[in-house]
């Protein structure tokens, strides 16, 4: 019979209920009852990486792409998300030009709850409760779509925030 290589992956905070090892075999991906998804190396046995975190109830299924660049979550929120795993770090440094139609120069830091601007500008905070239906830098896509989406194209902050409102 088989015997346990190296010794457990341990960092989930509740019940691991699906895992997969990338094509290539030098990662593992993990969802668990704690609602996050963990992306492993196979060789140290350490996390690569934060959690990805955007599910609202347990993560019920876990797999690779063929080509290993996306994990495909399934969960009990009703939601199918699809990872982009190759983003392993903060996004790039943008310009108000890089941004085209299809992007918005604004997201959500998940560590402090500040809704970012154009040029890294801390525009609102989000309380923690309400956090957890906002797209996150690593996620691709979110099937279906239903949490709450804003449009901040027209948002007046900054030294303009006072002609939000006219008197």
């Amino acid at each position: 019979m088989g015997k346990p290589v190296g010794e457990p992956l341990r960092g989930h905070t509740h019940l691991v209920s699906s895992a997969s090892f990338s094509p290539d075999g030098t990662r593992i991906v993990t969802g668990s009852r704690d609602k996050n998804v963990r992306l492993w190396d196979v060789v140290t046995g350490k996390t690569v990486g934060e959690p990805l975190r955007g599910h609202t109830d347990s993560v019920n299924s876990v797999s690779f792409s063929p080509d290993g660049t996306r994990i495909v979550t399934g969960s009990s929120d009703n939601t199918i998300r699809l990872w982009d795993t190759v983003m392993r770090q903060p996004p790039p440094q943008r310009t108000e030009s890089d941004h085209s139609a299809f992007s918005t120069p604004f997201f959500l830091d998940r560590d402090s709850g500040w809704i970012v601007g154009p040029r890294h500008r801390l525009l609102f905070w989000v309380p923690p409760a309400s956090r957890h239906p906002f797209y996150s830098p690593g996620t691709v896509l979110v099937i279906p779509r239903g949490g709450p989406e804003l449009d901040l194209s027209r948002m007046a902050h900054g030294q303009h925030w006072q002609k939000c409102r006219e008197e």
